[in-house]
Formats: C-alpha cells, sequence, structure tokens
C-alpha cells in the first residue's frame, strides 16, 4: 500500500506515536473547539490470534475509539482511532489489532502515561496540577496511577531506621511509620500505623531467616520501635537518634529559662505599679527596690528578645572581639557575646541548665563507644544530683534509654560511621511535602505508592502490554 503523502508536522506527530507511513490507512487532522482531533486508521495486516496463535486477517468490525494524546502543551489533542476487531477462524474469537500508541483498553495514549507518571515523582506535583496540564480529569490521572505503579516493600536491610509522620489520618493511627534502609538511603516501606499490635503483625509476615539480618534499628524515643525491635529482629542493636534526646534537653532548659523570664516580669510589674501607687501619693520606691526594677527589667528583656543566643550556632556569639552597638534599653554599649554572658549569669538555676547543656553536647561531639558508659553515667550523676526539677527529670530519660544511647556511638562496620535519624527525618519532609501540596490522600494504596515512587530513584511503573485483548 502507498504511504500517505503527509506535512512535515504531521509527519513527526506519527513518529511521536511510534508509527510509520507505511502502517497508517487514512489519516486526518482538524481543529475542533480549541483541539486537534486526529482521525486515524490503521492498515489491515496479519495477526496472530493471542489465544491460539493462529495466524489471520479477517476482520469481524471496527470500533471507534477516543483516544486522549495530550503532549501538544497548551493544546489538548484527540486521536478517534477506528480500531479494528479480528476474528480467529480456529478459536473462533476477537481480538482488537495491535498499536503501539496506547495499551489496551485505555483512553490515554502511551506517550501521555509515561509523562504524567514522571510528572508524578516530583513530591510538589499534585493530580490536580498534573491534569490540568495534559488537559485530563484529576480522578483520570489518580486512575493512571494506580493501574500503573504498584511498588512491593524492599528487602529488610542490615540497618534499619524507624520514625514517624502526620501525613496519613486513619482509624487506626494518626501517625505513619517510616522504614528506612540507612545504608542505601531507600524507603523500605511505609505503614499506616505506628502502634505496637500493628506493627508486630507486619513483621510476622516476614520470613524469620529475612528478619535475622536486621543488625542495627535506630529510632526516637517511641518506645513501641524498642520494644518491636527486640522481639522481632533476634540479632538486632537498638540505637536511639541523639536528635530526640538533645530536643528533649532543649525543651527542659527552655522551660528553665521561661520560668526565669516570668519571675523577673512578675517582680517588674509588681514593682512598677507600686511606683504608680506611690507617685499618685508624691513618693517613691527605695534605693535598693529601683535598683531590683532596673535588674529585673532588664532581666525580662535580655529572656524575651535575645533568648535566640541560648541555642544558636553562630560563632558570633561565642567572639568577644565582634563590634559592639550602643542598646538604649540596657544603657550601654554591646554585642552578643556580651548578651550572652549577661544572661548565663542573672540566674544561678539558668547558669547551671546551660552548663549542663553544654556538657551533653560535649559528650556527643567528643565520645567514643569505648568511654560512653562511664560518660553518660557522669551525666546521669550530675542532673540527678541538680537542683532543677526539669534536669532531674531528664535523668531519668538518660537512664531509662541507657544502653541504647551507648549503642548509639557504634560505628556500623558496612558503612563506617554512627547511625542515627537524620536520614529518615530528611525523608519525612518530603512525605509532608506531598501530604500538603495534595490536600491529604483518603486511599492508602495510593499515597503509599506515590510516597515510594517519588522518594526511591529506582522505583518504576508498568504499562500494560501493547495488543492485550
Amino acid at each position: 500500500m502507498p504511504c500517505l503523502d503527509l506535512s512535515p508536522e504531521m509527519n513527526d506527530f506519527i513518529i511521536a506515536l511510534g508509527l510509520e507511513r507505511a502502517d497508517i490507512q487514512s489519516f486526518s487532522a482538524n481543529r475542533e473547539d480549541d483541539s486537534l482531533i486526529v482521525t486515524l486508521t490503521l492498515n489491515r495486516k496479519e495477526h496472530l490470534c493471542p489465544f491460539c496463535m493462529t495466524p489471520t486477517s479477517k476482520v469481524k468490525d471496527y470500533r471507534l475509539k477516543k483516544i486522549r494524546h495530550s503532549v501538544l502543551n497548551p493544546t489538548p489533542c484527540i486521536i478517534h482511532y477506528k480500531a479494528r476487531r479480528y476474528f480467529c477462524p480456529i478459536c473462533r474469537k476477537a481480538f482488537y489489532e495491535h498499536n503501539p500508541f496506547s495499551p489496551s483498553g485505555s483512553k490515554v495514549s502511551i506517550e501521555t502515561v509515561y509523562n504524567v507518571l514522571n510528572e508524578l515523582r516530583n513530591p510538589a506535583s499534585t493530580f490536580s496540577s498534573i491534569a490540568q496540564k495534559y488537559h485530563l480529569s484529576p480522578s483520570s490521572v489518580s486512575n493512571l496511577f494506580d493501574k500503573h505503579v504498584t511498588i512491593s516493600r524492599r528487602t529488610l536491610p542490615e540497618c534499619l531506621s524507624f520514625d514517624e509522620v502526620y501525613a496519613f489520618k486513619s482509624h487506626d493511627s494518626d501517625y505513619i511509620c517510616v522504614l528506612l534502609d540507612y545504608t542505601d538511603k531507600k524507603i523500605t516501606d511505609i505503614l499506616p500505623s505506628r502502634k505496637k499490635k500493628y506493627l508486630i503483625n507486619y513483621f510476622s509476615t516476614i520470613p524469620l531467616e529475612e528478619r535475622k539480618k536486621v543488625r542495627y534499628c535506630s529510632f526516637d524515643m517511641w518506645k513501641t520501635y524498642r520494644i518491636v525491635s527486640k522481639l522481632m529482629f533476634p540479632n538486632c542493636i537498638c540505637i536511639v537518634d541523639k536528635f530526640h534526646l538533645l530536643q528533649e534537653l532543649m525543651r527542659r532548659v527552655e522551660r528553665v529559662r521561661v520560668d526565669v523570664m516570668n519571675k523577673n516580669y512578675k517582680i517588674k510589674n509588681t514593682l512598677k505599679q507600686k511606683q504608680k501607687l506611690l507617685k499618685e501619693n508624691n513618693k517613691e520606691l527605695e534605693p535598693d527596690e529601683i535598683q531590683k526594677l532596673k535588674e529585673a527589667s532588664e532581666n525580662y528583656y535580655l529572656l524575651k528578645k535575645f533568648n535566640f543566643v541560648l541555642y544558636s550556632n553562630n560563632q558570633k556569639i561565642h567572639d568577644p572581639n565582634i563590634p559592639k552597638k550602643y542598646n538604649s534599653v540596657l544603657n550601654r554599649f554591646a554585642n552578643l557575646y556580651d548578651i550572652y554572658d549577661m544572661i548565663i549569669n542573672m540566674d544561678e538555676k539558668l547558669n547551671e541548665a546551660i552548663n549542663i547543656r553544654d556538657r551533653i553536647h560535649h559528650f556527643y561531639s567528643e565520645t567514643t563507644y569505648e568511654d560512653a558508659k562511664r560518660k553518660l553515667e557522669e551525666i546521669i550523676v550530675l542532673c540527678r544530683s541538680s537542683n532543677i526539677v526539669q534536669l532531674q527529670e531528664y535523668s531519668k530519660t538518660l537512664i531509662e534509654w541507657k544502653q541504647e544511647i551507648i549503642n548509639s556511638f557504634i560505628k556500623v562496620p558496612t558503612i563506617n560511621k554512627k547511625m542515627n535519624n537524620a536520614l529518615i527525618e530528611n525523608r519525612n519532609k518530603s512525605i509532608k511535602l506531598l501530604k500538603h501540596s495534595s490536600n491529604g490522600y483518603t486511599n492508602w494504596d495510593r499515597f503509599r505508592n506515590r510516597v515510594l515512587f517519588c522518594l526511591n530513584e529506582d522505583s518504576t511503573f508498568k504499562i500494560y502490554e501493547i495488543g492485550e485483548v
């Protein structure tokens, strides 16, 4: 059959569909209501019956299929495809002819499916935004994703990190559980609940031999993770993430700061009210009260406005040579070094809390596994003997997680470094982005597949075999 005489643009179009001009019996393209309508019929040729593999060229009938080919942005394109159904003389069954541009039963072209799925790898992309770009409906995009993306869990790794993130509210849990392979930085799986019963049931379905391969587990201070790890992974060493311990410490130190600030605020307000009443009677505060008011006002101001100096890593805070600026409230020239010094020395308890905090930070930065136990026991004694209630309570946390803290200093042989939850926390940010950009999910399987599809770059999708019945 002779080839059609097509314009260069239309010739490029049919090449993009995976066709050659020799494959086409008829072809036309027209604009209709701001859309490009392509009418297409393929040449008749012999096909093998997919049921009995008998060759046949006998046509039973034709069916008009409308296939969305929305890759010519911003122009929507619809292919009116006159599809043949062939008839097998042996098994007497009918089947559609093969075509290279749409999977069997699909109303969307393969290229469109491919582009849509690749766009969905970006956690910031939504079904709605992609639907608008490719002139599809949001439900069509989500259905394409569900049809072509199904991701199985990965094999349990040697180094496994646990964490949770508020991302999918269900009747079982407000938090999902994220499992990460610390070695290859891939998400092993995500689960709809972090509750003990669910996790035990999940891991119980995995063969014991596979679970025995897990040698190290890191997690935050959610006790369930420790219970499940010890129960499900017989060879596992449990590690508690230092970030969460330091975060807990920061909350307690902050509580001390707030208490001191509130104490000074109360003194300031009490003396100011007294001063106001005395002025009405032409009287003044005593000199010691004036001094006390001045100190309380300055202390409150420092703790309120410059609280960041207690937690910042800015090196200027610890450099006395930074140029000083005049502060009208303090009525003096000062830099951040001076401010920091004034804060930590204004109150005995605050000074003690800051010193213990610095001691614990130094513990994490300078300690090895060999001396971790000794140094940790010293810190526990220091916190337990403190006059600060918040630090006394913190000592109980250190005691409860003592062995897991010591284990956090182990250098894992296969990766030659210590484990923590920094990697999984980073992945959780992407999960939150995915959730927020999509205004949440109601379908768990879709959410799970989307997370694994976005965060594991080696995840893939399957476009159905061409020529299916």
